[in-house]
This record gives C-alpha cells, sequence and structure tokens, in this order.
C-alpha cells in the first residue's frame, strides 16, 4: 500500500480550530507572507481559515483527487516524494502535524527547503515524545501517546480514555523537543520560535495540559515550531556514526 493509498482511506485532518490551528492562524496572519503552502491541507479547512485571516497566494498539497477551491490553489501529491512545485515557490510553508507521518523525514526537510524561498519561513508543529502525560504513563507500561505500534489499530494504552483500540494516526516518526529543533539545525533551519500546544484530554485534566504546554514547552503534548530557512548553500550535515564494533 503507497503512502496515498493509505492516507485516502485514513482520516487524520480535523476541521475545527483547536489551541494548535489557532496558534499556527496567527503566527501566519503575523508573517503575511506572499505565498504560503499547507502540506498535507485535506479539504482545505485551514486553508480557508488563513483565507479568512486575509492571507493571499494560498496552496495546499495532499493526496486526495477531488479537492477545489475558489480561494486557493490545490495540487494533489505524494508528501513523502517531491513535492509538485518549482523551487523558491512559497515564502512560508506549514506543515502542521506531518512530519511525524512520513517515513523520511530528512527527505520531506529538504523538500520543504526546496520549494520555500531563500529565508523563507516554516511553521511546523508535531507531538512532544516527552509529554508530561507521557512522562506518567511510560513508568506505569502504557505505550506512549503519539505513538503506534500497528498499522490499524491502537496498542498498548490499557484504558480506552487513553485511545486503546482507537483508529491509528499512521505516526511513523515521534520526535522529543530537543530532537526537532536538531533535524531543522540539521538542514540549515534558524529556529526562531518554540512553543507548546495543548492535545486532546477530558475535564479536567485539559485545563492542567493547557497550563503545562502553555508555560513548559520542553513538556509540552504538542511541538509549536517556526524556523526560517537558510540564504546560502545547502548545509552538508554529517552522517551518523556507526556503533562501534558495527
Amino acid at each position: 500500500m503507497t503512502f496515498e493509498q493509505y492516507y485516502q482511506g485514513n482520516v487524520t485532518y480535523i476541521s475545527r480550530v483547536d489551541p494548535r490551528l489557532g496558534r499556527i492562524i496567527e503566527l501566519a496572519a503575523e508573517l503575511r507572507p506572499e505565498s504560503l503552502l499547507d502540506i498535507g491541507c485535506g479539504r482545505g479547512f485551514l486553508l480557508d481559515r488563513f483565507a479568512d485571516a486575509g492571507l493571499v497566494g494560498l496552496t495546499g498539497v495532499d493526496v486526495y483527487g477531488d479537492v477545489t477551491s475558489d480561494r486557493w490553489d490545490y495540487a494533489r501529491g505524494d508528501v513523502t516524494q517531491r513535492l509538485p512545485f518549482d523551487d523558491a515557490s512559497f515564502g512560508c510553508v506549514v506543515a502542521g502535524e506531518i512530519i511525524e507521518h512520513v517515513p523520511d523525514p530528512d527527505s520531506f526537510l529538504r523538500e520543504i527547503r526546496r520549494v520555500l524561498v531563500p529565508g523563507g519561513t516554516l511553521i511546523i508543529s508535531t507531538p512532544n515524545m516527552v509529554s508530561w502525560a507521557n512522562r506518567v504513563l511510560v513508568p506505569l507500561g502504557v505505550q506512549p501517546l503519539g505513538t503506534e505500534t500497528s498499522s490499524e489499530v491502537a496498542l498498548g494504552r490499557k484504558h480506552r480514555v487513553l485511545g486503546q483500540g482507537n483508529q491509528v494516526q499512521g505516526h511513523l516518526k515521534v520526535f522529543t523537543h530537543r530532537a526537532l529543533k536538531e533535524i531543522l539545525e540539521r538542514y540549515g533551519f534558524d529556529v526562531i520560535r518554540q512553543e507548546g500546544v495543548p492535545a486532546f484530554f477530558p475535564p479536567p485534566l485539559d485545563k492542567f495540559d493547557k497550563l503545562v504546554s502553555r508555560r513548559l514547552v520542553h513538556i509540552a503534548s504538542g511541538l509549536l515550531y517556526v524556523a526560517t530557512a537558510p540564504t546560502g548553500p545547502w548545509p552538508t550535515p554529517p552522517s551518523g556514526r556507526r556503533h562501534a564494533g558495527c
């Protein structure tokens, strides 16, 4: 099964403005780029919110073949492959909750760097593997939130409230706050803002989650970073070291 086939049948985009999307909209509205690409745009919910905020030059890309709008452009594409855009096409790229879905985040970031204008802005969000909740749950033997072991159903969560038995989201690579910053810097991005965003917890945990995520980025439920693309030559990051004795 290809990436496109999997996500055509496994809907993961959301259709309401949660705190994470609300903050992404605010950040994009502050930047007011001349052109913006939303990677993994679904049916265009976030693009419509960008348009509502007065942004223009909007484009989305996803796996669906029947998405149209008179407010923004759309291209069908497999985001695990070369993006269907020319070099330096966009002043801003939004990658909300998508990097954890791709098997090769390095190639994904190189493609984002390619389609961004030099000095362009990336707004990226992803779950935090070392969130406060996972620091509580993992010692109790619970599979970390945001990680998955099956391609079909969430396992290892013990309780339904923690997602046991839910349809999976297709997470392949899960980041800590430090790992996300380091992989961005590996490809020349300059991280200029790091924020935490809450997840989806029932009351009264939702209030605690919002408080912690707002004040303590490193243990927030979700990570929201803003980074600028390099203006000079592409960096050539070093290869990983082999383990001793291998």
